[in-house]
């Protein structure tokens, strides 16, 4: 492809995607599909760039960010590429998109109710980002695991009565319920998937997270034989980012 035309594709794309100030036009997209069709029309544009260098299309496929359930962040991490072949396209200098480190979305309703949880999540939510970018994976799996036993105890708060109404419910020895803060990951995930928090096929996948996250004991680490890389990471975070959205479409019902 000449300059001239990739060029004009190249700008193109990139004020269909982000405005003027480098924001996302995320109200131009009505869902998922239809940024990810984006996203394979500018891969398809930079696929015939002559030149352009194969490490920036290997970078978009391992890229976290187009598996975020979120149309923000995959569109500022398209329009991030779209920069870096502009600037290649137009001076020859090739410079890898920056990671960005992405904000959770509002996780007010499930935080609100306990001071200081809404910082600490927000927190975690961004450090896990951060210790993919330098691959340190087996934090970033811990920091994940954390962030979703957290958000589903916020939620079982949310809805106590139900909660506690599920057959997976656990009880002590006498027989009476055990209260949720003590509950394992491992019930909020079997009654989460129970009452339809979320869906019961993340439930499933929720628990190889689970799995995963236990390698904070180092015991564990070392009798499940754990070698973490960025593709457990990818499919970690699509099982934390989708759970999250479960959870926020089930507050929908809650007053």
């Amino acid at each position: 492809m000449e300059k001239v035309q990739a060029l004009h594709l190249l700008k193109t794309a990139l004020a269909e995607i982000s405005d003027p100030r480098g924001i996302a036009k995320v109200d131009d997209f009505s869902g998922l599909r239809e940024v990810d069709a984006k996203v394979r029309e500018v891969r398809m544009i930079l696929e015939s760039v002559d030149g352009l260098p194969n490490s920036l299309l290997e970078s978009m496929s391992n890229d976290l960010d187009f598996q975020a359930n979120s149309r923000r962040v995959r569109l500022e991490a398209l329009a991030g590429y779209v920069k870096s072949a502009l600037k290649f396209v137009d001076t020859g200098a090739f410079q890898k998109p920056k990671k960005q480190i992405h904000s959770p979305p509002d996780l007010s309703k499930f935080t609100s109710s306990v001071p200081g949880l809404k910082d600490e999540i927000d927190k975690r939510w961004k450090e896990a980002q951060k210790c993919v970018h330098v691959a340190a994976y087996t934090s970033a799996i811990i920091l994940m695991g954390s962030i979703l036993e957290g958000l589903l105890l916020a939620r079982a708060q949310l809805s106590v009565s139900t909660a506690y109404q599920s057959p997976h419910a656990p009880k002590g020895k006498d027989g009476k319920p055990i209260a949720l803060q003590n509950w394992t990951l491992n019930t909020l995930i079997e009654v989460s998937a129970d009452v339809g928090w979320i869906k019961t096929d993340r439930g499933k996948f929720s628990h190889a997270l689970r799995d995963s996250r236990n390698v904070v004991h180092p015991w564990q680490a070392v009798m499940s034989r754990a070698n973490f890389d960025e593709s457990t990471c990818k499919t970690s975070w699509s099982v934390l980012d989708a759970s999250v959205g479960d959870l926020l479409e089930s507050l929908q019902s809650v007053s």
